[in-house]
This record gives structure tokens, sequence and C-alpha cells, in this order.
């Protein structure tokens, strides 16, 4: 070919095909006096649209320094990635339509066939837990959301259930044998009721709503709901993961759904429920169960409280636990005759809804109970103030 038409096929291509954005700069702004460490949420397809790339091109993020950021595209097709932002200040990072490097996953949850269906969850910071059919169909009555304390970055859920397992099978056997004293020194090593240097189970939920469980009221009683009957996990990691459970149309016919979500680095997960079937305007409640006298404290849209764990003399420690509403309540109370603190959405008629349950340890990264209401301060104001995005 020669010089001058090849000169004239580059125009032509060019013409047809639109040169690719090398990347993308986005501006994250910070408004408040203190500092920002959490995830930006951006669209995935608007950001390949821009950069000139097909729909399911990968994407991957650079800081100002030039460094790759974790990240993770969501299931709802979504851009999430790591933000450090100083107070009011802002900065920069690029996002480009190239493969990601590997990183570590921070986040991790499954259901445990092993032990009746749970479903645990955990990221950096804490775990949790919900209860399955398996369980239902024992009669145990445990309804609500569980905790599981940790002080340890570590993905550690996984490897108690396994253990605990084991061990349960090799306690059975050994006192099957006559030998309860190896059995019981089997379970002191395996049962993940006991800490073994990372955390533990050692929250009781029950016929309560646990940390955080949503419940329709009825004549001034709550309404607990039951085990899930579905559930789908819809991202796992390396920074979110995201749950959907689905429950069985209860005594009213009505039908509840969950979509729970947990972040790196955060002690909150973000829980939208909703009903089917709800014929009358009825009150929407969450909270948390109290398990005798502690700290508490209730604001307009906040309820923080040091649980003193299943064992208080023994374990020496507090699962500070809470529920958040930075969207607003109705109303938030202690209801004594119930043994609950909640928040109460009134005129409810199923439609989504959006709040907050989360908890930390005070053998880990949040001491005292100021700490933990502190936080729970900045986590609200936070969410009321989000983070400036602009793309340049």
């Amino acid at each position: 070919m020669k010089p001058k038409q090849i000169a004239l096929f580059l125009i032509f291509s060019i013409g047809i095909f639109p040169m690719q954005a090398k990347d993308i700069c986005v501006k994250v702004g910070n408004t408040l006096p203190h500092a920002r460490h959490e995830l930006v949420t951006m669209d995935a397809a608007t950001l390949r649209s821009k950069l000139g790339a097909d729909n399911k091109a990968p994407l991957r993020v650079l800081n100002q320094s030039g460094l790759e950021q974790p990240c993770q595209l969501t299931y709802d097709g979504q851009l999430i990635f790591e933000v450090n932002v100083p107070p009011t200040a802002q900065m920069t990072y690029h996002i480009e339509a190239t493969q990601p490097a590997k990183t570590l996953s921070w986040v991790f949850g499954k259901q445990y066939k092993i032990r009746k269906d749970d479903i645990a969850w955990e990221n950096d910071r804490c775990g949790f837990r919900v209860y399955g059919p398996a369980l239902q169909k024992t009669g145990e009555r445990s309804f609500g959301i569980d905790v599981w304390t940790k002080n340890t970055p570590e993905l550690v859920i996984f490897k108690r259930y396994v253990d605990d397992y084991m061990g349960n099978l090799q306690e059975d056997s050994l006192r099957k044998a006559g030998d309860n004293t190896q059995a019981s020194h089997i379970n002191r090593q395996t049962s993940f009721h006991l800490d073994h240097g990372n955390g533990m189970d050692a929250y009781s939920v029950g016929p309560t709503l646990g940390c955080g469980a949503p419940a329709l009221m009825k004549q001034g009683q709550l309404i607990f709901p039951y085990c899930y009957r579905d559930y789908h996990i819809l991202d796992n990691g390396p920074l979110r993961f995201t749950l959907r459970l689905d429950f069985a149309p209860n005594a009213d016919g009505i039908t509840e759904h969950r979509l729970i979500s947990l972040d790196k680095g955060s002690h909150f997960n973000r829980m939208t429920v909703w009903y089917e079937d709800i014929k009358t305007p009825t009150t929407l409640a969450t909270g948390i169960v109290l398990h005798g006298k502690s700290d508490i404290e209730i604001t307009k849209n906040s309820i923080c409280y040091a649980d003193p764990t299943d064992n208080a003399k023994a374990w020496g420690s507090q699962i500070f636990v809470g529920t958040l509403f930075p969207n607003g309540i109705d109303e938030t109370a202690k209801f004594d005759n119930l043994n609950h603190a909640l928040g109460l959405k009134n005129n409810y008629r199923g439609e989504p809804f959006t709040y907050y349950f989360g908890s930390a340890w005070s053998k880990y990264d949040v001491p005292t109970f100021a700490h933990w209401t502190l936080e729970s301060k900045q986590f609200i104001d936070n969410i009321q103030h989000p983070l400036i995005i602009t793309i340049e």
C-alpha cells in the first residue's frame, strides 16, 4: 500500500472506529471535617461508554500517585473502589478499561449446610449470621440476626465452621465410646462458641430480632420472621458481600424480602427490606434485643447498645450493636415489655425501606461504648453527606 493510501485508510478508520479514551479522571471531594475511608460507587456502563470500551470490558482504578486501588464490579452493574480523602479535601482517581490486578478478598459469605443451613458472612471488622430452613425444621426458635466477634482482618468464619463440625464428629464418637474427658477436651479446642484467639460466637439471639432484623407489628407485638426460605449471594468480594433473602408468607399471607450488603472496612450492613401483600397499613419495626442492663444510647436516628455477651463473667468483653436510620424513622424508643429497643416506621405499606445494622467487639478495634456511639454518629454523617464525585 502506498503512503498516500495508508494515510487515507487511517483517516477513514478513525472516522469509523472512534479512538478509545486512555482513562477517565474522577475527582472525589469530602465536605466533612473528618477523613473518609470508604467505597465509592459509579455506574460501570457510563464509565465504559466514556472510555469507548465494550459493555463487558474490565475496569481498574489508580490513585493520584499511580497506584492501583482495590475495586469490584457488582451484580447490579456498579464499579466500587476504595478511596481515602482527607478532611474538607479532594482526591483524584483514574479509571481505565484494563484488567485489574488480583487483590485480597476482604469479605466472604456462604451457606453452611453442615450447620443447618446457616448463612454467615464477614468482613475485616465483624461477622454475622442468619438461620436457615434446616434449623427451622428442628423447631428451634432463632429468628434474628446473629453477631460473630473477631479481632483480625483475616477471614476466619469458614474455618470456624469446619473446625466446629469436625470437632462435633470427634466429640460424639468419643462420648459413644465412653471417653467423656477427651470429648470435652475436643469441644474446648474446636467449638466456635469459645475464643481460640480470633473471636467467637458469644451473642444470644433465640426468638428475638437479635442485631437488626426487621419485623412487622400487630396489636403492639412483634411478628417475628422465621428462618429464610430462599437465598441468593449476589456479590462475594473482594470489597462487598451482597445477600438476598426471601421468606415464606406469614400467617397473614405477607411475604418478606431482604437485601443485605457489607463492605470492607465497615461495621455496618446496609439492609433494604420490603413486603408483598400488606392489605392494611401497619408498623415496621427493627432494632436490637436487650440482654439486661447495660449502656444504651437512643437518638432520633440511631440505637446503640453495649451487649454483655452470653457470659459476661467468663468473657470479660462487650459486643457493641446498633441500628442506624440515616434516612429517618418515625420513632426510636426502648420497649421494656418487648425487651427490645426499636425504630418504628408507621403507616407502612410494604415499600422498600433502607436502614443499617452492625456490631463491633471491645477486644478489637472499638474498645469502648463512647467509641461505638462516635463511630455510629460519624457513619450517619457520612451517609447524609456523601462524597462528591466529579468526572473530568
